[in-house]
């Protein structure tokens, strides 16, 4: 599927700080009690990137409380709700691109979601990718397919890159596929400390990478609503990118 992109009209540019955080947690469809979790994280980031985050009334009340502006690609849609990534910042986005692919034994969509900011003190835009990769893909050739349609977007892009989200790396496959394209894209992974990834097999499910800015903290947390807990990993404009 080819990208879907919105220039949302923006009034007033509201920046992210130089030195910002960012939050990405495979919300599990706010199965749990969510709100009190995020609660007690939120204060602390300017971006919020979910995962499997259903479009429920609570949710929307929620990030209005927070005065957040958001974009949501539905992957799919199930009693009435649509379900997929989720990117919120205080500050608006100057543009939103998203893309679905199908996963090939199940057929059920998959999102991706590129949002670009305004960033204090960088000449140029902030890309942030908020991915929930394919799960079931045994040959491992429509995971690749998804994070070349990533490099579609991040490959000659001079400013500072966030790619985060459900990486969805189960197996050595994935691992060295994975491995091998941020190393291609020249993204570093922001290892948390401490380190309370989910795993299977050994291998963290959820993942932070980045580029072209200076890394200052990642940790992890232990979630009681989700199947996963969330990163949240704190980064600042490189001084060299100022103008």
């Amino acid at each position: 599927m080819a990208a879907e992109c919105l220039y949302p009209s923006v009034n007033i540019i509201q920046p992210l700080p130089s030195s910002f955080s960012l939050l990405s947690w495979n919300i599990y469809k706010q199965q749990g009690d969510w709100q009190a979790e995020l609660n007690r994280w939120i204060d602390d980031s300017d971006l919020l990137l979910l995962q499997e985050a259903q479009s429920s009334d609570e949710l929307h009340d929620w990030l209005q409380a927070r005065d957040y502006h958001w974009f949501q690609v539905a992957a799919f849609t199930w009693q009435e709700k649509a379900n997929g990534v989720l990117t919120a910042a205080a500050g608006q986005a100057s543009r939103v691109c998203g893309q679905r692919i199908r996963e090939p034994a199940t057929r059920i969509p998959k999102s991706l979601l590129f949002s670009y900011y305004h960033l204090e003190g960088a000449e140029q835009q902030l890309l942030v990718v908020n991915l929930h990769a394919v799960n079931f893909s045994l040959r491992g050739r429509t995971y690749q397919e998804q994070l070349d349609r990533i490099s579609g977007f991040i490959e000659n892009y001079g400013g500072p890159v966030i790619v985060a989200g459900d990486f969805n790396r189960w197996n050595p496959r994935r691992e060295r596929l994975l491995q091998s394209w941020a190393e291609r894209e020249q993204l570093i992974e922001a290892v948390p400390t401490p380190d309370h990834r989910t795993r299977f097999i050994g291998y963290p499910l959820d993942a932070v990478y980045y580029r072209g800015l200076e890394l200052d903290g990642a940790q992890s947390m232990r979630s009681q609503a989700s199947d996963h807990g969330p990163l949240q990993v704190s980064f600042r404009v490189k001084s060299s990118d100022k103008p």
